[in-house]
């Protein structure tokens, strides 16, 4: 027994003297033995005596390996072996810490992800292992690993060990078996758009054939999944996928192919969401529908009236929607020129605003785009006389269709043109002569009335339409004769050969199988007219009214037809056009040489969807609107959202506005970023920010300067030091115009395979360890035991409070009233 105070057992005298002196006076004598022994007992405890004991209660603390060597199978393993060790403890305590590169006593080893943690250093983890146990127990430590040490050296720290008399048991992990399969190349985007479909292509040597599951994740999550199979050699896979959230992860395929095993691969993809400007003719509720879906797909949608701005930095797709480009100031029609050159994207919706304007030199607009609107014959002015055979045989629908043909020829004609229609039996007669069309309602009630009835002469009919219509001032004038039946020809050739020289052309129309089909061929070829032939009657009024406003000098078609696709293209992956039904008009355009043709009106043949590449960026043309105008069966058809959205991303940029490249320097340790910065940018300095933010895995944060490495390049250095993992590169401002930067650095471990059993034998036989100990055999203190000591003063304290208690009942007699009240 020791004292930490042995001066106060100098006033153990005092209760002994108080207790002679009281001895004689006192009645009650064995009470005052009491009260001394009560006194004596408190100096006692003043004097702070300890009593040395020795004790065998064990102390272990697991080091579990969370390194990247370690994959799942191992990884569970792992787990189970804890569960086992943690069950048998006893009132031993336990203490599991997780460890890779370094150690984190404070993080859970379930809770790390194998494929993200670097390296692996066994002395890091011993020497901190060694700093865990309480003093008051037999310390051990088991170590849990695959033995692949790649940092540090284990053998310094085992010194320590030694020195301490802590033996460290370690458990074998197997570590990664061996592959069959090797990737050999990767091709995959570093940038793509949140919401769109992206593409990954590896090659990958398998040395058998054999089937294989690849899978593609990102966070933890698949987003796509296909079997392979696989042949002995070199094999071409492509996996696509889609995700729709911004920013930059790390996209992870997986090969797993059974006995060949599984590999593994890597990339960093950036995705942004993308912004469109959307400029329309059209008011804001007319244009609501587009603006939605165009949202729901993930764009970023800017929508104006107004012409756009001369900076399209901020935006990668530009939509003109029922407004001709061509009232664009100049300036920005240039900008918009160059907008798509560097790499943005154009698409025009035609709408009926759209029409043809002559021009002596090539407008930036025009230039861009894969199509321009069909040239009319005229622009203003046109005289038409349409001949209407009214003989019996028409009698019945092909008059009555062959009326409202007229009719609407009459309602697509401006009030500067001139009409008149001519009807011919065996004589002819003028139901509306030759006049401007100021009065289309009073033209059309006259049509009205023509009623079928006598034969059919051709030529005096078309030699009458012929000499009113030459003596007409207007720029152009067309004649179309319609007939059902066989007639003389008299001198119709001469008569057409005379037209064409005064530019007069006439179209001629046959209805039925009993017509002279040579004659009206004849006829129309000679005055550069065209010929059609029906047999099926129901298309009459359709026919008309396209070959009278192909020359009257109108670029804009008014009539159901339906779309057909001409070459099937990624974008309509998914999209029925057959169920899409037909539009009710467009404007007329003709495809540029070297453009691409995607849809066109089944029977007109006049495109409906055209596009191409115009320098870095893509522009395109739809000829009709995407309103309830003309596309009216469009809007409940189930496609049209997808369509749309299919097509603007379609015009997305290929490459961003500032490009950059990444790579670590080994000399300094450090990421280096490179930015370019491309002619879609008009302010350098505007747009550069001062610094940047870098983020990385275990909370790694570091501020990084910007640095001029040319009129228009810059460099940024990030530290990384032997860090591992994903590293995201941002700037403090000017999210929206200057990139976030994705950099993963792979760790080599990932495709060390096999284990190191002799490193883990030779730490246990070097520190009095066990190798592969049962779980129970941890906690065995080996015959070692910690010396410590108790402190007896609270005992002694204890004693003589009550000591004094009990005294102070007798002399009180409080143990009598007790006794008569029980």
């Amino acid at each position: 027994m020791t004292f930490d105070s042995p001066w106060a057992l100098s006033l153990g005298l005092l209760p002994l003297i108080w207790a002679a002196a009281e001895w004689r006076r006192s009645e009650r004598r064995r009470w005052l033995l009491w009260k001394a022994a009560a006194f004596a007992l408190a100096v006692l405890a003043m004097a702070q005596p300890r009593m040395a004991v020795s004790r065998a209660r064990v102390a272990v603390a697991v080091l579990a390996d969370s390194s990247a060597s370690i994959h799942a199978e191992q990884a569970a393993r792992r787990r189970a072996t804890i569960s086992r060790m943690a069950a048998a403890r006893g009132r031993n305590p336990l203490r599991v810490v997780a460890f890779d590169s370094w150690t984190r006593p404070d993080r859970p080893s379930s809770e790390t992800s194998w494929s993200e943690v670097p390296g692996t250093n066994l002395e890091a983890a011993v020497r901190n292992g060694l700093t865990l146990f309480p003093p008051e127990y037999v310390a051990r430590m088991v170590l849990i690993s695959d033995g692949k040490e790649n940092l540090g050296a284990v053998e310094r720290a085992l010194y320590q060990a030694r020195r301490r008399g802590i033996p460290i048991d370690t458990v074998g992990l197997e570590g990664r078996r061996e592959t069959a399969l090797r990737v050999t190349s990767l091709a995959a985007p570093t940038r793509a758009f949140a919401g769109e479909s992206f593409t990954i292509e590896a090659s990958v040597n398998s040395l058998r054939s054999g089937e294989a599951l690849v899978e593609l994740t990102v966070e933890g999550k698949s987003i796509g999944r296909s079997t392979v199979d696989l042949a002995a050699g070199e094999n071409d896979i492509q996996l696509r996928g889609r995700v729709q959230t911004e920013g930059a992860v790390l996209v992870r395929a997986k090969l797993t192919a059974g006995e060949l095993g599984e590999a593994t691969f890597e990339q960093p993809i950036l995705f942004v969401r993308p912004r469109a400007l959307f400029v329309s003719g059209d008011a804001a509720d007319r244009d609501r529908h587009l603006m939605e879906l165009f949202r729901a797909a993930g764009f970023e949608v800017e929508r104006t009236n107004q012409d756009p701005d001369s900076d399209l930095t901020p935006y990668d797709v530009v939509i003109a929607n029922n407004r001709n480009p061509d009232h664009w100031p100049a300036e920005r029609k240039a900008r918009l020129e160059e907008f798509v050159r560097e790499g943005g994207g154009f698409l025009l919706i035609a709408g009926e605003n759209n029409e043809y304007t002559e021009r002596e030199e090539a407008d930036p607009v025009m230039r861009l785009l894969p199509a321009e609107v069909a040239p009319p014959r005229t622009p203003e002015g046109s005289a038409v006389v349409l001949i209407l055979d009214k003989s019996s045989s028409m009698e019945g629908q092909k008059m009555r269709l062959a009326r409202q043909s007229a009719i609407g020829v009459v309602e697509k004609l401006q009030p500067t043109d001139q009409v008149g229609v001519l009807v011919f039996d065996n004589s002819f007669l003028w139901a509306v002569p030759l006049a401007p069309n100021s009065d289309p309602r009073t033209v059309q009630r006259l049509i009205e009335g023509i009623v079928a009835d006598g034969g059919t002469q051709i030529a005096p009919a078309l030699r009458e339409a012929f000499q009113q219509i030459r003596t007409s001032t207007a720029a152009y004038k067309h004649i179309l004769l319609l007939t059902d039946g066989i007639s003389e020809e008299g001198d119709s050739l001469k008569l057409a050969r005379a037209a064409a020289k005064l530019k007069i052309t006439i179209s001629t129309v046959g209805l039925g199988l009993d017509v002279n089909r040579a004659y009206l061929e004849r006829i129309a070829q000679t005055a550069h007219g065209q010929t059609y032939l029906l047999a099926d009657v129901s298309r009459l009024r359709q026919l008309v009214l396209r070959d009278v406003m192909e020359h009257t000098g109108s670029s804009i078609v008014e009539e159901a037809a339906k779309p057909v696709v001409v070459r099937q293209v990624e974008l309509l992956d998914g999209v029925a056009i057959e169920e899409a039904g037909p539009l009710l008009g467009w404007v007329k355009f003709v495809a540029k040489a070297g453009a691409e043709t995607i849809l066109q009106f089944e029977e007109e043949n006049d495109p409906l969807l055209v596009r191409w590449q115009y320098g870095l960026g893509r522009s395109a043309v739809f000829a009709s609107d995407a309103t309830a105008r003309w596309a009216t069966n469009w809007l409940d058809w189930s496609g049209f959202d997808l369509f749309w959205s299919n097509l603007v991303r379609d015009l997305l940029p290929r490459a961003p506005a500032i490009e950059t490249r990444t790579h670590y320097a080994a000399a300094g340790g450090d990421l280096v970023i490179e930015y370019h910065t491309t002619g879609r940018q008009p302010s350098v300095e505007r747009l550069v920010p001062a610094e940047l933010y870098a983020l990385g895995p275990d909370g790694f944060r570091e501020i990084v300067p910007l640095e001029r490495a040319g009129p228009a390049d810059f460099e940024a250095k990030v530290p990384l030091g032997e860090r591992f993992g994903l590293f995201r590169v941002r700037p403090a401002s000017g999210f929206d115009r200057f990139p976030e930067v994705a950099f993963y650095r792979h760790n080599n471990e990932l495709e060390d395979t096999g284990s190191h059993p002799d490193l883990l034998r030779r730490i246990a036989q070097l520190t009095g360890g066990r190798f592969n100990p049962h779980p129970s055999e941890v906690f065995e203190a080996g015959g070692r035991t910690v010396h410590s000591s108790i402190d007896l003063w609270p005992a002694l304290l204890l004693a003589a409070i009550l000591l004094n208690l009990v005294e102070l009942a007798a002399r009180k007699r409080w143990l009598g009233r007790l006794r008569r009240w029980a």
